[in-house]
């Protein structure tokens, strides 16, 4: 197949401004996170520094009908580091040299300074090494192959595996369902989860793996593997927690049939062996069940989890090894496919306390042999079957369909997405005023309604959430505290209050509660359409101990109004849209081409 291919050099202020008018474009099916250390990124610009060659930059054309975007194959790394530099987001430091990037240097970067876009930092860099570093060349390979060329070539550029951990080549453009179903579970418990594959580059630190030195968005000592003692902070730059997950998955899919080893993940991702049975009947189980449902089950099973050790007070490391011994990785495993399978018999925990206390110190009871060399299907399955007995007693039967779904989860990556695309998220403390009569506010709805209305009409084909009980402020949350005594839960910047309180106020269950708002929306002047999508994809959440409301909705192209008006959001505000207002013409062009 023939193809456009240019070769060509293009200055970093030049490239800088590519960057900030978002043209840089990642595609997280097979590219990695952003993982690269303040010192990686240190060494890299004084490369460049020093007039030194660095690697071809290699991008794949994406034309549009107003721009040209370029999606990175190849230097997505080295690309962040130049412009987190430029950023002052970390200083050059050497010999000779010690400060950061002199914002006054570049045309572009000197606006964003006056704008109070950047801030210069302390000390400067001399200007004449500022002027060599913008000057300096990057050599580019533009190329306009299709997409499933590039995850060939982005392979086959990473075959030697000189940057990239086993796990990590496994994954590079791995295409099979297993890799995909793999990759989507590893995000969502890492919270690194996005609505869209296709993020700026920008958008990567969003959800991009951070350290002390490094302010991107997933805190890495805050991510589950770390956070309960089962997976190192080193192991995780190495995507150790895809590994572990891949090896659970396969034992969901086929049980017994698969060995526990680096061959077999090979195998099941296609990398090796692929004509092998094992992967044809993962692949054809993946296919029977569902890629969603198979995510569905994954995430139940770590959302029971996540609940028992917040109710035990301790991390995995503490309650089942008491900060002693090794082999954590294995032993968790075990842990969880044992309550998988109980799970899987239509079981739920009936007794956090006692399942707790058959967890404490449960390594040193019984897998204290999980680390030998001789592990292998049998000695996994044995250890499953006697954990499994061992916490049976704590699960009660229940119709399947009562069990409830990925709350947790679910919850902390619709609130990570939001950093990604602010439009499409609003959070909501709750339906009531915080004020002493704490009576419900009508009004709230219909300014949620607005809200999604607006938002199907922002972007065509993707999902927008309102959702209540989560403050916008840690003043709202302690004004939500003082007024019904009920203490929110913090995660990252947000406040979770849940609407507990304001449902138990007026004296309503909360499926009277649920009830009342669901009548409130059919008497909302919305078309059928909008009132049907809404109603149907409402949910009620359990966030821990919090009830949380979610309204879900997704454009199919065709703009909706709120009485008789279109809205759309511009950034955490609905804006009217007047029909001579060009915004209101690029929607209609936009709901147009969607239908096309």
């Amino acid at each position: 197949m023939d193809n456009n291919l240019s070769i060509s050099n293009e200055n970093i202020q030049r490239v800088f401004d590519w960057y900030i008018s978002k043209r840089f474009m990642v595609n997280r099916k097979y590219q990695r996170k952003l993982v690269w250390t303040v010192e990686e990124k240190m060494a890299f610009v004084d490369s460049i520094s020093r007039q030194y060659s660095v690697p071809l930059f290699l991008l794949a054309e994406q034309k549009t009908e107003s721009d040209v975007k370029y999606e990175i194959i190849d230097g997505m790394q080295r690309l962040d580091a130049i412009f987190s530099f430029i950023q002052n987001e970390f200083k050059l430091k050497n010999e000779e040299f010690d400060g950061y990037f002199d914002l006054n240097t570049m045309a572009l970067t000197k606006q964003m300074l006056d704008e109070g876009k950047l801030k210069q930092k302390t000390p400067v860099l001399p200007r004449n090494i500022c002027t060599k570093i913008s000057n300096y060349p990057l050599p580019f390979s533009v190329t306009d192959f299709e997409d499933c060329i590039v995850e060939e070539i982005f392979r086959r550029i990473n075959a030697s595996g000189r940057q990239l951990s086993r796990q990590d080549l496994r994954q590079a453009g791995a295409i099979c369902m297993f890799s995909e179903v793999v990759r989507k579970i590893a995000n969502k418990v890492r919270r690194d989860y996005s609505s869209s594959d296709i993020l700026e580059l920008s958008q990567m630190r969003a959800i991009s793996l951070s350290n002390s030195k490094l302010d991107y968005g997933i805190k890495l000592n805050e991510v589950f593997w770390v956070k309960q003692g089962i997976i190192t902070i080193k192991n995780m730059r190495q995507s150790m927690d895809e590994q572990m997950i891949g090896q659970i998955l396969a034992y969901m899919l086929l049980g017994n049939r698969v060995e526990p080893t680096a061959y077999s993940l090979n195998v099941l991702y296609g990398t090796e062996g692929k004509e092998q049975e094992v992967y044809q009947k993962a692949e054809a189980e993946i296919l029977r069940i569902g890629e969603n449902e198979i995510i569905s089950q994954f995430m139940e099973v770590m959302d029971e989890l996540e609940r028992i050790f917040d109710i035990a007070g301790k991390t995995f490391s503490e309650l089942v090894f008491h900060n002693v011994g090794s082999a954590k990785v294995r032993s968790f495993q075990v842990i969880f496919l044992a309550i998988y399978s109980l799970m899987s018999e239509s079981k739920i925990v009936a007794d956090y306390n006692e399942i707790i206390k058959k967890l404490d110190n449960l390594a040193a009871r019984e897998l204290n042999n999980v680390g030998d060399s001789s592990w292998d299907s049998g000695a996994r399955e044995e250890k499953i079957v006697a954990v499994k007995s061992i916490i049976a007693m704590t699960f009660s039967n229940v119709v399947k369909k009562e069990i409830s779904q990925s709350n947790i989860s679910d919850l902390e990556n619709m609130l990570r997405d939001t950093c990604i695309e602010q439009q499409m998220l609003d959070l909501k403390i709750g339906f009531c005023d915080l004020t002493k009569d704490a009576n419900y506010n009508k009004k709230c709805l219909k300014k949620i309604v607005k809200t999604l209305t607006a938002m199907v009409n922002t972007k065509p084909n993707e999902h927008g959430y309102v959702i209540v009980g989560v403050a916008d402020s840690e003043d709202d949350a302690d004004k939500y505290f003082r007024l019904y005594g009920d203490d929110y839960r913090k995660y990252n910047d947000f406040f979770i209050t849940g609407i507990n309180s304001e449902i138990i106020k007026p004296k309503l269950s909360a499926d009277e509660y649920w009830e009342k708002i669901r009548k409130e929306i059919e008497e909302e002047p919305i078309s059928a359409e909008m009132k049907s999508e809404i109603l149907v994809n409402m949910r009620a959440l359990k966030y821990y101990e919090k009830d949380i409301f979610v309204f879900d909705v997704k454009s199919n192209g065709t703009p909706q109004a709120y009485e008789g008006e279109y809205y759309e959001r511009n950034a955490s505000s609905v804006i009217k849209l007047e029909s001579t207002d060009p915004r209101y013409m690029e929607m209609m062009k936009r709901v147009i081409k969607s239908k096309s």
